[in-house]
């Protein structure tokens, strides 16, 4: 049996509404976060996965372990779920949108070919590198129309029938587009490296029981919500070192502004 997703995939709950549509419609507090794939387990044949009296599918074999940035504490935290109930990054409709433009759907700038060029940064002390779900939280975006009954003129009236102005049915549509960063993550500067544990990967038939990274990168960031600097391993998988956003002075840079 073989896993979907690998380490260092982004991964979604499939309830997720951008999986559906570019805009968040309702409260952006109730979506759930990108995830990246921390872990793989395959579970044997003896796992039970139907319910032994209505003989309904209940569970399945094969289950990540995903991880997320809770920017309200300003911790990861692990998340474990099954295969099915899971999207790939792929199939987010989500991009980023161009200063002066539009709303419109071509009017969007894809993130998914962004996501495809991530590779595993080079360990390098002192670096920093971007957790992979960055960009996908920071440009989410959520759509909110309000109606509201406008100031007829003159002019209005005369194009307006008697039945429209004495029941009041014209309304005005506003529509507000909305940046929803929940889950977004700061920048991480690299600490430490360790390799992960490899044993127990397989079962004695063979069969693949487990899959990990090969590598462990320590990441320290300041915990805003503790007041404190915080330190974390992580597989390699989970970071990038593509900058996601432009500065005056690129992340990393070797050479000082003249």
């Amino acid at each position: 049996m073989k896993n979907k997703y690998p380490v260092g995939c982004i991964v979604t709950f499939k309830s997720h509404p951008l999986l559906y549509d570019f805009m968040i419609k309702g409260d952006g507090k109730l979506v759930p976060p990108f995830l990246v794939v921390k872990e793989v387990f395959i579970e044997d044949n003896k796992k039970k996965t139907a319910d032994e009296l209505t003989g309904k599918k209940i569970a399945e074999r094969i289950k990540y372990t995903c991880v997320f940035f809770d920017d309200n504490k300003n911790e990861f935290k692990e998340v474990h779920i099954y295969e099915s109930m899971l999207k790939s990054y792929k199939d987010i409709h989500i991009a980023r949108m161009d200063e002066n433009e539009n709303h419109k759907d071509f009017d969007y700038v894809s993130l998914i070919d962004e996501a495809e060029n991530f590779t595993i940064p080079n360990y390098n002390y002192g670096k920093i590198v971007y957790f992979r779900t960055k960009k996908f939280e920071i440009f989410k975006k959520r759509s909110s129309i309000k109606s509201s009954r406008p100031v007829l003129t003159d002019s209005d009236i005369k194009n307006l029938s008697k039945e429209q102005i004495a029941e009041k049915k014209v309304y005005k549509k506003n529509e507000t587009i909305q940046y929803v960063v929940n889950y977004s993550t700061p920048d991480f500067v690299l600490s430490g490296i360790k390799k992960e544990n490899q044993e127990n990967l397989f079962y004695p038939d063979g069969n693949i029981r487990k899959v990990v990274s090969e590598l462990l990168y320590k990441v320290k960031w300041f915990n805003s919500n503790q007041m404190k600097f915080s330190e974390v391993f992580l597989p390699a998988e989970c970071f990038t070192d593509i900058q996601p956003f432009k500065t005056k002075v690129p992340h990393n840079s070797t050479k000082k502004d003249k």
